[in-house]
């Protein structure tokens, strides 16, 4: 995740850490969930 992301997030959160860290995992894990889900529709594409 790119830092300027992360500072938008813990100024929107106002700087609070334990919140910050939440929400990035949050990030990340949905990150990896819409990975997958593209490349289940590109494999259906492909074929």
């Amino acid at each position: 995740m790119s830092k300027s992301l992360k500072s938008k997030i813990a100024r929107a959160t106002a700087c609070n850490y334990k919140l910050n860290k939440k929400i990035v995992r949050l990030k990340c894990s949905w990150d990896e969930v819409e990975a997958i889900l593209n490349g289940a529709i590109k494999k259906k594409k492909c074929k």
